[in-house]
């Protein structure tokens, strides 16, 4: 049984090297949770940023990872750091920052799911 963050990095690691299929499946739901709560934070008045939300294909995968990159797209992404952090004339709106911490807890709770299924925990 896991009893912190590192346990579960930990666990999840192992995961990755011996199943494979359970850490995918565990990394693609997270990005799809991630994803989908960066779409919802995203400002209304910046409209083309919140419909260019992308997920990457697995990554990593020639160094031992499973890993998904979440962000905006190659048009519009350039541009997200401007409502996010904020310019001599706008206020800062940290919505990306919102974003990771709102989304961490139910994204840790389904790499916890996952690896329980996994490892026959």
């Amino acid at each position: 049984m896991t009893t912190g963050f590192e346990n579960v990095l930990g666990n999840l690691h192992r995961l990755q090297t011996s199943n494979r299929t359970a850490a995918k499946k565990a990394v693609d739901e997270g990005a799809k949770i991630f994803a989908k709560q960066l779409k919802e934070n995203t400002p209304e008045d910046e409209g083309e940023l919140a419909e260019d939300v992308v997920v990457s294909g697995f990554k990593g995968a020639n160094q031992g990872l499973i890993e998904k990159d979440i962000g905006y797209g190659k048009g519009t992404g350039r541009r997200a750091k401007y409502p996010d952090t904020g310019t001599i004339n706008q206020k800062a709106q940290n919505f990306i920052e919102r974003t990771k911490t709102e989304s961490t807890p139910e994204i840790q709770e389904a790499y916890a799911r996952h690896l329980k299924e996994g490892m026959n925990l």
